[in-house]
């Protein structure tokens, strides 16, 4: 049954009350209007309660099903559609337990999230040490470990003890600190699946070593905090508990489905935007991401109704291996067709967690730099709502940061912030903020009909935007911009160290000579000299060469490890160590020498962005 709604008016309610256009949409062109009114939520809500009943894990029975009914209804419709089938590596939880091992203790019901280590039955032993690092504020800093992970074996043998979610930086860490398990404490009662591998969208040759073989296991906020206090009482007068973790997971090789629909542009078929979410799920995932998964089906089947008017083609994805393969199915398209992309895809739009219950503005939402005015015009023009967010985290089927390519969205709308702190909920990754999140609770009632219409809406007038837009809405200015922020952040950092701080010297050069190098650019453009032909083909270069330095260390068609990446990765961690070293020290030699290497690689990279940019200007 669809959950009742707050008394506000929304935007489908107003367009139900009278036929004339929302006052909104005036600032639409007739194309998008037209594809706005044929987005009716009809399609999607059909979807969400067919997904409702299917638990979809990678792998699986139920995913198949799932991709068979996307596959059915776009071509029911017209849609071009292909189906690829790779092998993906995907880790499947199985059961957990925890156990004291004092007289009289029952087991301790748990879960484990993907990429554990599986024990076996005996489990793994050790004494319980509780190691404080508090629960995340909120999504954006749901992916930060909170510990220390810089070379202490202080849990040599232990069992470690924390709050939060068993995700990889934490997970990471406590293993560098010796610990042989990890017991995780829930932010509330329910306990949420979650993977913990560093290792993004499967393992090569260069980052198998980097999987997980610590034993995880997750318990409930209640049990977790008497865990605490029995390992607070234990070391206070001088005793060990000892504990075992239990984990038990199914680990390997499994073909999965990989649905992608393309609607052709009429005018460059040969470039396109890719649109794109997961299909798999924990539990039957309603609000992550059957709601995704139906606004995907939406959308591509009103751009195929309305592709005459289409510049470039869209293609429309729907992943398998995100839940249980830390994002294999996007990983798998980026590499099948990397060269493609690289060459081809102008941006790509992620579509996780729209339309859910409660989630009433777009305060968490994330792109690259360069599409940030994009998305704030979208918004604005559709709905009046003044967008907040940022920089994405290194998450979200965030697939082709490597490649260069730009991006918008991950998560779309969110509860206000007043309403979450009413109800008392912590923060999640997803479903609109709504705590079901990664559980068996995350069922229909946590999807909104209305606010997955706007929320669809949202997307498509985006993807239409990037496919229609003439000239592409890429402001390589606005990354340049941030880039410097980001540069200057970590001059702060140095500024009691005047000899590393200018080794940035050359970063702050670069990034002045491509700001006039742009501004004479576009100085050309407005006069007529500049063809919109080479000019979309330089921002498109400029821009994956940005993306790369600010987003990826790896290398392109390469993949980064599944933990924050701060802006500008090559200076960040330099400048962070060389700040905190002693001069003169061991310490300090290797940060300089690392920042040295960094900024080497940021200078040229900027140079050689700087150098397509006056080629063009020069015209």
């Amino acid at each position: 049954m669809q959950p009742m709604r707050s008394n506000e008016t929304t935007q489908v309610s107003r367009e139900r009350q009278d036929d004339t256009t929302p006052r909104e949409w005036r600032r639409l062109s007739p194309d998008e209007r037209a594809l706005m009114a044929s987005i009716t939520g009809d399609e999607a809500w059909r979807l969400v309660e067919r997904f409702a009943t299917l638990v979809r894990e990678s792998g699986s029975e139920d995913e198949r099903r799932a991709a068979r009914y996307v596959v059915e209804r776009l071509r029911e419709a017209g849609v071009p559609v292909e189906v690829y089938t790779p092998t993906l590596y995907l880790s499947l939880p199985r059961g957990a337990e925890v156990r004291v091992d004092a007289p009289g203790q029952a087991a301790i019901r748990a879960k484990t999230p993907s990429f554990s280590a599986s024990t076996g039955p005996g489990g793994r032993r050790g004494p319980l040490v509780y190691v404080p690092s508090g629960f995340a504020r909120g999504s954006a800093d749901l992916f930060e470990s909170g510990l220390d992970g810089s070379g202490r074996r202080d849990l040599e043998g232990a069992v470690a003890l924390t709050e939060g979610l068993p995700l990889p930086q934490k997970v990471t860490d406590l293993e560098a600190r010796g610990a042989v398990a990890a017991i995780f404490i829930s932010p509330g009662e329910r306990i949420h699946e979650a993977i913990c591998t560093p290792v993004w969208g499967g393992p090569d040759l260069d980052n198998q070593h980097r999987r997980p073989k610590l034993a995880v296991a997750a318990v409930s906020r209640s049990d977790g905090e008497r865990l605490a206090a029995a390992a607070r009482e234990a070391a206070g007068g001088g005793r060990r508990l000892e504990v075992t973790v239990v984990t038990r997971l199914e680990e390997g090789l499994y073909p999965c489905p990989v649905v992608v629909a393309t609607i052709p542009g009429a005018v460059e078929p040969e470039r396109f935007v890719l649109l794109h979410g997961h299909l798999d799920s924990w539990h039957v995932g309603v609000g992550d991401n059957a709601v995704g998964d139906g606004a995907l089906l939406e959308i591509a089947r009103a751009l195929w109704q309305h592709r005459a008017a289409l510049r470039r083609s869209v293609r429309v994805a729907w992943w398998p291996g995100h839940s249980q393969g830390r994002y294999a199915g996007s990983t798998w398209y980026a590499d099948a067709f990397g060269v493609e992309l690289a060459e081809r895809c102008v941006a790509h739009v992620n579509c996780d967690s729209p339309g859910c219950r409660w989630a009433e503005v777009l305060q968490d939402v994330s792109w690259t730099p360069e599409l940030e005015g994009l998305v704030k015009e979208v918004v604005r023009d559709l709905t009046g709502q003044e967008v907040g967010g940022g920089r994405p985290p290194r998450a979200g089927d965030y697939s082709f940061n490597n490649l260069g390519i730009s991006a918008a969205f991950m998560l779309s709308s969110t509860m206000p912030e007043e309403i979450r702190r009413a109800k008392g909920y912590y923060g999640v990754g997803g479903c609109g903020g709504n705590v079901e999140w990664h559980t068996e609770d995350d069922d229909l009632e946590v999807a909104d009909r209305e606010l997955l219409v706007r929320d669809t809406r949202i997307y498509a007038l985006a993807v239409w935007r990037l496919a229609n837009a003439e000239v592409l809405p890429l402001d390589v200015r606005a990354a340049v911009a941030d880039m410097r922020q980001a540069a200057q952040a970590y001059a702060r950092k140095l500024e009691g160290r005047p000899a590393a701080r200018s080794v940035l010297d050359g970063v702050f050069d670069e990034l002045d000579r491509l700001e006039a190098a742009l501004e004479s650019m576009e100085t050309a453009r407005q006069a007529g000299r500049i063809g919109v032909g080479p000019l979309n083909e330089t921002l498109m270069k400029v821009s994956r060469i940005l993306v790369r330095l600010h987003f990826a260390r790896e290398g392109a068609f390469r993949q980064d490890p599944a933990l924050p990446v701060p802006p500008l990765p090559d200076l960040a961690v330099a400048a962070e160590r060389l700040a905190e070293s002693p001069e003169e020290s061991v310490e300090a030699f290797f940060a300089t020498n690392s920042l040295v290497r960094g900024r080497n690689r940021v200078v040229y990279g900027l140079r050689e962005a700087r150098r397509l940019v006056e080629a063009l200007a020069a015209l």
